[in-house]
Formats: C-alpha cells, sequence, structure tokens
C-alpha cells in the first residue's frame, strides 16, 4: 500500500504543480501581451487565450483536490477505498485530457520564428512542458497505483479489520447494503 500511495501522492504533486504553473503564466499574462500582442496583431486572441489559460488554472486546481482526496483515501482500510480511488483517477484522467484539448497554445498560429518567439513571451515553453508531463504522469501514475491496489496482498489488506475475512459469495442485496 505504501507504493500506491506514494505513486498516488507524486500524481497529486504533478497536478497541483501545473495548477501553480497555470496560476504564474495567467498572472504575468496581461505584462507580457502588453509587451508582444501588439507585434503579433493578436488583441483577439489574447482574451481567449486569457480565459483558457484561466480555465487550465481552475481544472488543475480541481482535479488536484480530487487527486489529493483519492491519495489520502488509499490508507484507507475499506472495500469501497478502490472504487473510490479507481473512479476519481478516471475523472481526473478524463478530466485532464479534456482539458489538453481546450489547452491555450492550441489557439497558438506562428508561421514564423519570429512569431513563435513572440508566442513563447506569452505561453512559455516549462508552461507547456510542464503541462504535457504533468498530463501523462497523472494517468501513468494512478494507473500505476490502481494496479498495485488490485494485487492479492493489497485485496487483502481493503477487506474487514478480521484476518479471517473473506468474501463468502454473494447471498443477497440487502447483505451488501448492510456492509
Amino acid at each position: 500500500m505504501r507504493q500506491a500511495f506514494w505513486l498516488a501522492a507524486a500524481g497529486f504533486a504533478l497536478v497541483a504543480g501545473q495548477a501553480v504553473a497555470a496560476a504564474v503564466v495567467l498572472a504575468r499574462f496581461d505584462d507580457a501581451c502588453t509587451a508582444v500582442c501588439g507585434a503579433l496583431e493578436t488583441f483577439d486572441v489574447a482574451p481567449s487565450m486569457r480565459l483558457r489559460i484561466a480555465a487550465a488554472v481552475a481544472l488543475a486546481g480541481s482535479v488536484a483536490l480530487l487527486l489529493g482526496f483519492a491519495t489520502l483515501t488509499v490508507p484507507r482500510r475499506r472495500d469501497t477505498s478502490r472504487s473510490l480511488v479507481g473512479g476519481a483517477a478516471l475523472l481526473s484522467a478524463v478530466a485532464l485530457l479534456l482539458g489538453v484539448v481546450f489547452s491555450p497554445e492550441n489557439l497558438v498560429r506562428a508561421q514564423t520564428a519570429a512569431q513563435v518567439a513572440l508566442y513563447e513571451t506569452l505561453l512559455p515553453v516549462w508552461y507547456t512542458a510542464l503541462s504535457s508531463v504533468a498530463v501523462i504522469g497523472v494517468v501513468v501514475l494512478f494507473g500505476v497505483a490502481f494496479a498495485r491496489m488490485g494485487r492479492e496482498p493489497a485485496v487483502e489488506y481493503y477487506q474487514e479489520h478480521d484476518p479471517t475475512a473473506g468474501w463468502g459469495g454473494f447471498t443477497s442485496w440487502l447483505d451488501v447494503m448492510r456492509r
């Protein structure tokens, strides 16, 4: 369980780092746009880019909260812990992958090297690299953590505290609800 916990904690740290990075880019966006947007003639793209960066901050922050909850759920000795972690990981993966589709760098339409350099003032390369690493890292880390939680020693860990407890087979839905 320690491995699954630390894998989940690393995934949480990646998304929290992505949220902080997006907040930094958003905080300095207006100054960068003042210096660059006139040269790019992209005054119509700047508000959309600012909105997408703000959405990236909100998305990464909410996913970080969800993954923080999932990370704290890993060591809980309950039958529902694995289901909660798996559901949170799946929901987070879908949200992060949708965030990739609507990311601010998708608005960049640079045609020359000079335009690329100006756009990199608005969206630094470190931000786009961190976003990509965070999305891929979270999906992989939580996938491996969930796989570790499905191994035989983990299954025994998550059963009731009675060492002889095990699944005695399905009897009725009422028994399932009483657990």
